[in-house]
């Protein structure tokens, strides 16, 4: 708390001008989706940003760059939050103003930055988004389902910028870098299992029988579990460890700090997770996806009358399994390994068309900021 006190202290002192532009964090995970806004304004626009993180092992608390003004708040940061004086706030965090978490009593521009390309309305609360004022939206899925929603509620309009999708970018810049330095073609093909959160998901429901399977066949697999199975399901975790700890081709990577798994993977086995869309589109490479339940945290979700994106895409961009016929899937692996080449450009046509600006989504966020702070 003392540690809180004094950061918060030092955010008060601060200019009018070194503290008109504040980004806000849960934990380090968060600092990719903000890297590439942050990078324009600080050097580009030369403005100096403050970085705000709920995380005390936050790697960006170690900052050098005098430009980022970096503070951790958690116990203070509902109080924070009401009183900051600022002139724009940046988040990627959904449920603005539902809980504990308000818009500050002075006039603050909220602009939310995307963590995910998912849909808006069935995996976040039907209202999680009704308290910002700009959106920095993925593509054109997300302003249908934002317009039809302010609609149908009569709410006021907000401002939703065509920007896209900065970590997607990311991936694709680094998977060419990987395509190009890779030392030689492996002796087999790696297989990413990297499911969503919840009880039905593919490491719950059917993981260890699948590994299985896919060993069995002479692929290499990496388990990437989501951060909340890490956190929420040890015992699950340890299972696996146990089980398949041994096996020279399997590795459990229970960090997602790093995109090396991605990178390295020919094929990506999920369930709802919003990874599908990131690997299919970063890399042009197919899914497999096993149909376990939806992850659904809006039962209202149809109330707008349009299919989420991750519903209506899931077979363009790879093929779908029952669970019940899992002992199909290394025949699936090996027929979207068979048909990669296909699937290339197929995926960079399906980029184009559900992704705005692609390459340039950084530039665009940056230059909406600077022209509220401006303004």
């Amino acid at each position: 708390m003392l540690k809180e006190l004094a950061c918060y202290r030092r955010f008060k002192r601060l200019s009018v001008q070194d503290r008109s532009i504040v980004f806000y964090a849960e934990h380090s995970g968060y600092y990719p989706y903000f890297e590439g806004i942050i990078e324009k304004l600080t050097h580009e626009y030369d403005r100096t940003i403050c970085y705000v993180t709920s995380d005390r092992h936050d790697p960006i608390l170690d900052n050098t760059d005098r430009r980022i003004k970096t503070f951790y708040l958690n116990k203070l940061l509902p109080f924070f939050m009401a009183f900051v004086d600022c002139q724009v706030f940046v988040m990627t965090l959904t449920d603005l103003d539902n809980f504990h978490l308000k818009r500050s009593i002075k006039p603050v521009h909220y602009v939310f930055v995307p963590h995910g390309l998912l849909s808006t309305h069935m995996v976040v609360h039907h209202n999680a988004y009704d308290h910002y004022d700009c959106i920095l939206c993925t593509g054109p899925h997300r302003i249908k389902e934002i317009r039809r929603r302010e609609q149908l509620k009569n709410l006021p309009p907000k401002t939703l910028i065509e920007a896209g999708y900065y970590r997607l970018e990311r991936i694709y810049q680094d998977y060419q870098d990987y395509v190009r330095n890779k030392p030689s073609q492996p002796d087999r093909e790696t297989i990413l299992i990297a499911p969503s959160w919840g009880a039905a998901n593919i490491l719950e429901s059917c993981g260890e029988e699948l590994i299985g399977l896919l060993l069995r066949e002479g692929y290499r697999i990496i388990v990437r579990p989501h951060t909340e199975t890490v956190r929420r399901n040890p015992r699950l975790i340890k299972q696996l460890e146990d089980r398949f700890g041994k096996e020279p081709n399997f590795t459990l990577e229970k960090s997602v700090v790093t995109l090396d798994s991605l990178l390295q993977a020919d094929v990506l086995i999920t369930d709802w997770s919003g990874i599908s869309l990131e690997y299919a589109f970063g890399t042009e490479r197919p899914v497999l996806f096993l149909d376990v339940p939806a992850k659904i945290h809006n039962p209202r979700y149809m109330e707008i009358g349009i299919e989420p994106l991750e519903m209506s895409i899931r077979s363009e961009i790879g093929v779908v399994v029952n669970p019940d016929n899992l002992d199909l899937a290394p025949l699936n692996v090996h027929e979207l390994l068979e048909n990669s080449s296909l699937y290339k450009k197929h995926l960079a046509d399906l980029r184009n068309k559900h992704i705005y600006n692609f390459g340039k989504s950084s530039d665009i966020g940056a230059k909406y900021i600077m022209n509220i702070v401006e303004r």
